[in-house]
This record gives C-alpha cells, sequence and structure tokens, in this order.
C-alpha cells in the first residue's frame, strides 16, 4: 500500500504501530476492558495476532479492509491489548536519550560518564527489582538495547521507573535535593514516545 494514499487518520493510526512490517504482541497487563467488549474488528485483529505476524499480516488474516485494521490495531496498542516490537525499540532509544541525559546533567570533575556507567551496573546488579534482566534488554555501557523475546511494555516501563528512582537517590547523595529536582525537571518534562 502507498503511504501517500493513506487518509491522516491512516497515517496516525501507522504512526503509533511502527510499522506495517512491525510484528504484534498480545500484552499480558489486564486493561479495564474485558475481549467481550471489544468491537468485532478488534476482535479479528487480536485472533490474528499470534506473536509472529506483522502489522500488515493481521490485517489480511483477519480480512479487515486496510484502514480499518490500521485503526483497529493502532487503538488496541493505546488501550494496552496489542504492542509492537518497533514501539517498544522506540521506548527503549527514548530511554537511552534519557540516560545520555542524566549522565550529562549529573556529571562532574569527580562524577564523569564513567562513575555514572559504573553505578547504572552496580545498581542493576543490587536492586532486587532490576537484578533479574528482562528477557530481551541487554546493555552497553549506560546504552539498553532491546530485541527478541520482547519484554512486555509494562514490564520494561517499570524497569526504568526503577532504575531512575536510583539513580536520582544516588545523585541527591552526591549534590542535594535541590540540585537534583532542578534537573530532573529536565528530563521528566521531555515527551515520551
Amino acid at each position: 500500500m502507498d503511504k501517500r494514499r493513506l487518509t491522516f487518520g491512516a497515517r496516525k493510526a501507522l504512526a503509533v504501530i511502527g510499522s506495517l512490517e512491525a510484528k504484534l504482541f498480545r500484552s499480558s497487563q489486564e486493561t479495564e476492558l474485558t475481549p467481550k467488549a471489544l468491537r468485532e474488528q478488534d476482535r479479528l485483529i487480536l485472533e490474528a495476532v499470534d506473536g509472529e505476524r506483522s502489522a500488515r499480516e493481521a490485517i489480511l488474516a483477519s480480512g479487515l479492509d486496510y484502514e480499518v485494521g490500521l485503526h483497529s490495531i493502532a487503538w488496541l496498542v493505546q488501550t494496552g491489548f496489542l504492542y509492537s516490537g518497533e514501539s517498544l525499540q522506540r521506548y527503549v532509544e527514548h530511554q537511552a536519550d534519557r540516560l545520555a541525559l542524566f549522565v550529562d546533567l549529573f556529571s562532574d570533575v569527580e562524577h564523569d560518564a564513567e562513575f555514572w556507567e559504573n553505578e547504572i551496573d552496580s545498581i542493576l546488579q543490587e536492586a532486587d527489582e532490576l537484578k533479574d534482566a528482562l528477557p530481551g534488554l541487554s546493555w552497553e555501557g549506560i546504552i539498553p538495547h532491546i530485541s527478541e523475546p520482547f519484554p512486555a511494555p509494562e514490564e520494561i516501563r517499570e524497569y526504568f521507573l526503577q532504575l531512575f528512582i536510583s539513580l536520582y537517590d544516588k545523585a541527591e547523595e552526591i549534590f542535594g535535593s535541590e540540585a537534583v529536582l532542578a534537573k530532573r525537571v529536565l528530563l521528566d518534562v521531555r515527551p515520551q514516545p
């Protein structure tokens, strides 16, 4: 399908999904909606998603019109029923950017990038909630990478939340709470993917 021929709404839906070739996965997260409360088109998409099919393949398998399928997948992703590997990749890249900014903001003569890299390693080894690495998540210095098998979105969000809480605690020990609060605003007000 030619992206230039898509409606504005379909292009926005595609932006939520990532791409037509993005693999789709069912979320294990409990949502407020039950599958019985879904529209027929949403149930058809859910039935077509098996962890192996791309968005394009799920739409074809569901028998839905292309744009209806795109809107349905985007809605299911936004409500937490589905997630795509590409959306997780964007989220991890955003977290890598936040970590790089954290290191820039909280570096000084004594606490350089190497110090913070060692601190991150230490946190990942010692924190009970972070000790067992998520499947598919690996680290190269302070840069996280994600690959299959992908962790669930809620697991990866909780993982990075706990990591940043520990980093902020360490930064407060070093620089004091007022300095950390002022710099933290720069990190936390950036839009998330």
